[in-house]
Formats: structure tokens, sequence, C-alpha cells
């Protein structure tokens, strides 16, 4: 019995005790445990399918995507004329109801290639669902009516169109036509 308490006085007495190294391994032990038993699950989200842009080439489109409404807007507007070089304007299309701060929306980026002042008209339909290409209306058809800068322009406007909703049912189907 002396001897076991001398062995274990003789541990003590070193420099990394036997027992620390022990302790810290019964610990890496049990993090080592935890750390396979972890499960990471990946969510694939998959929003927008596309734009689909039809126009007469006046119009350039891009697509914006979709964001989620953090500010709702003053007012709204379903008409706007583009700016000089460098000039962004936007539209926030509809009433300000369908604007609600943590709902979706999508916005579309226009720039008008033509050189003339004239008014075109710029359609914007969101079908959301299963059923693509149709799929079924989000929203009400947006319709804008943007005015050309009168000459060579690099300004853009860009519609956001509040989808009304917190969840979208994938896939999004966007389609702008414009005249």
């Amino acid at each position: 019995m002396s001897s076991i308490r001398v062995k274990l006085s003789r541990l003590t007495a070193k420099k990394v005790p036997s027992m620390a190294l022990i302790l810290v391994g019964l610990v890496g032990m049990v993090l080592g445990v935890l750390a396979a038993a972890i499960t990471i699950t990946p969510n694939n989200f998959t929003g927008t399918v596309g734009t689909y842009t039809a126009n007469t080439g006046t119009m350039t489109v891009v697509d914006q995507g979709l964001s989620i409404i953090s500010n709702v807007p003053v007012s709204a507007n379903t008409s706007a004329t583009f700016g000089g070089n460098g000039s962004n304007h936007s539209v926030f299309y509809s009433a300000t109801t369908n604007f609600v701060a943590g709902n979706w929306e999508e916005g579309v980026q226009l720039t008008d290639t033509a050189t003339d002042s004239g008014s075109h008209t710029v359609k914007i339909t969101i079908n959301s669902g299963a059923t693509v290409p149709s799929g079924s209306a989000l929203v009400a058809q947006a319709t804008v009516t943007l005015t050309g800068p009168g000459g060579a322009s690099t300004g853009t406007i860009t519609v956001y169109v509040g989808l009304l909703t917190a969840s979208v049912a994938a896939p999004l189907t966007v389609y702008v036509t414009s005249t």
C-alpha cells in the first residue's frame, strides 16, 4: 500500500503531472465524440429561375433579383423619366401596401437604349410555383410608363414590385416586356 502512495506522490511531483495529461486526454475524447455526433444539414434554396425579356430593342433589362423589404417606401408610382449618364431612379410599383417590411420584393433594372424622349410601356409579370414556364400569378401584372432621356444616356430606372408575401413558392419566374 505504501508503494502505491509513493508512486502517486512521484507522479504529482513531476513537471507535467500525469493526472493532468489523463484529464486533457479524456476531455479531448469527449469533445471528439460530440463533434462526430453533430450533423450539418444544408438547405438549398432556389429562388428566381430567370428573367425572360422580350422587347423591341429600346430597353436593356437586368434582373436585380429578390430581396427582403426593410424600409417601406413613403409613396409609390407607376412612371419615371430616365436621367442623364450615371443617374439612377427607382419606381416602387403599386400601392405602398404592397411593400410590407419582412416581405419579398423583386427588382428589375432598365436602361433605355433609344435616344428618344418618347414613352415606353414596361410590363412585369411575376409567377410562382412548379408549373414552369407559366406558374400562377403571384401579384397583378406591373405596368409602368418610362420616358426616354432624349439623348444617349446610361441612366437607369429600377422597378421594385412588392410581392405581398413572406414566403415564395419556388420557382419564381419573371417576365418583362417593353415597347
